[in-house]
Order: C-alpha cells, then structure tokens, then sequence
C-alpha cells in the first residue's frame, strides 16, 4: 500500500471523526508520528510504497482513531512550551488555554514554584524548563498521575521536585512538601489547572473526551463547582511568600465568584484574565502583606 491508498483508506475509515482540512492534518500527523514520515509527504511523495513495518502501527492507529481515541493518545505525546510531554489515558491532554496559562506564569515563576494538581506535569515541566534557576515543585493525589509526570521531567531532563498530596489536606500536603524541602511561606507561584468542568456540562462535551479523558481530572460536582478553589486558596495561604502570586485556570462561568472567593479569602490585586476566545478563564491574585 502506498501514501495515496493509505489517505484513501484513513478518509473513508474517519470521515465520521473529521472533516477536511481536520483529517489532512491528522493523517499527515500519523505518518509523521507514527512511521516517522514527514508529515509533507501526505502531499508531494504519493506513490511512496509504505513497508510492513510502517503500515502495520498505521493501520492501527487508523483502527483506535476509527473508535474515537483521540490522536495525543495514539501518538503518545504532545508539545507544550517546547517540552515533549508525554501522555496516556491516566493523564488529562494539555489544552491549548493551559499554554496561555504558562505563558502567564513564566513572568512570575521565580525563586520557589508550586503547582498543584499537576498531571501530566507539563506546566511545572514547561516552567522548569523556561526559567531554569527557580525551584519547581508539583504534587498530584494520584500515584499513577505522578509516575507520567516524572517520565515526562526525565525526558526533558528537567528537575521538579513531584510528591503525592490531597489539595484537600492542607496538613498532609504541608507534611509531605516538607520531606521534599519545601516549606510555608517561601513559594513566589502557586498555580494550578483543577478540574473545573461541572457534572451538568458533560451534555455539552465530545464524545472522546467522555470516553477516553479522566473523569478526576476534569470534572467537579454541580452543587459545589468551586470545592478545588477553595482549597487552592487555603494552600496559598501556607505556602505563598506575602505578595506570592496565585495563578489558576477556571471556568468561564465563574470568574466573578471565583474573584469574590478569593477578595474574601484575604487576596488582593484580584484580576481576571481572558483567553484567546475572549473567555474568562484564568485568575491572578496576591496573597497580602
């Protein structure tokens, strides 16, 4: 089977799950990802012969896309602020928002940064990486969550330091930052991701998202939509140096009672900041003096 007979087979297996010009670049993405043939030749090497070694992953990757696998899963990774972050079913994808986040982040990530709720590890990863000379630590409450972020730190040769924590227990956290070197009232950055999508969303959401994405990692309970911010702001409080900056990722729902919470929690210098789709989606506060 050459290119050409590939793409014809690829378009007619997906053409539920994309549309031109999404399935191009998909396939192309697969040829380069996968049989590691550069992603051009979808258009200009037509008649190259794919040998039994490229087309078997091909034709598989074809089959799990064809099931609604979403394609950073069947790569296997992604590039986010110029790190290869891997990523498998255990981890939530990187959205692009969550770049804009850590293009925020860098002005303010010196000395000591915290980020909560890590994941896959990309923005304290990402962070490390663009501002080499702070001290980057990351916890999650999921072991397996934490074993992807520290692959993804040693594939990029990055030094966070990663524990094991509940956002909800201020004193356990404290207790296992503690035994990492980290210590109350010397982080300059907390930021954070949470999960922020409420239950009563899921209606409105891609079916792969559903399937493949975790549950934990996106989703918070319609009757409390604001629990993890509650706790970021309480974390804040014990590990941001007077004037450290919080930094989080929100729905776009809730700005301007998220902004209330954390006026009420003791911050100041509240903002609320837009993505490129013009949404309310991140927050930036100081803790006080």
């Amino acid at each position: 089977m050459n290119i050409k007979i590939f793409k014809e087979y690829a378009a007619i297996r997906l053409k539920d799950q994309y549309e031109a010009p999404a399935l191009q670049l998909f396939i192309s993405s697969l040829l380069d990802g996968i049989a590691s043939i550069p992603g051009y030749w979808y258009y200009t090497h037509e008649d190259y012969l794919l040998g039994p070694e490229e087309l078997r992953p091909l034709m598989i990757a074809v089959d799990q896309a064809a099931a609604g696998r979403p394609l950073q899963y069947i790569l296997g990774q992604v590039t986010f602020g110029g790190c290869q972050i891997q990523v498998d079913e255990r981890v939530l994808i990187p959205r692009p928002e969550t770049e804009q986040l850590w293009q925020m982040a860098v002005s303010f990530a010196n000395g000591t940064v915290l980020d909560a709720c890590t994941g896959s590890g990309c923005l304290a990863i990402a962070l490390k990486n663009a501002v080499p000379h702070t001290s980057v630590f990351a916890f999650d409450n999921n072991y397996d969550v934490l074993e992807v972020a520290k692959k993804n730190a040693l594939l990029n040769t990055t030094n966070v330091r990663f524990f094991q924590a509940d956002l909800s227990d201020t004193e356990g956290m404290s207790t296992a930052a503690n035994r990492m070197g980290l210590t109350g009232g010397v982080v300059n950055l907390l930021v954070s991701n949470p999960p922020y999508v409420t239950e009563k969303e899921k209606e409105h959401m891609k079916h792969h998202v559903l399937i493949f994405e975790p549950d934990e990692a996106l989703f918070v309970p319609n009757e409390d939509p604001l629990v993890h911010y509650r706790h970021l702001a309480d974390v804040g409080k014990h590990f941001l140096r007077p004037q450290g900056v919080l930094l989080v990722e929100i729905n776009e729902a809730y700005g301007e009672e998220l902004c209330r919470l954390f006026e009420q929690k003791g911050y100041t210098q509240i903002q609320l900041h837009k993505d490129f789709h013009g949404k309310d989606r991140f927050i930036r506060a100081r803790r006080e003096l």
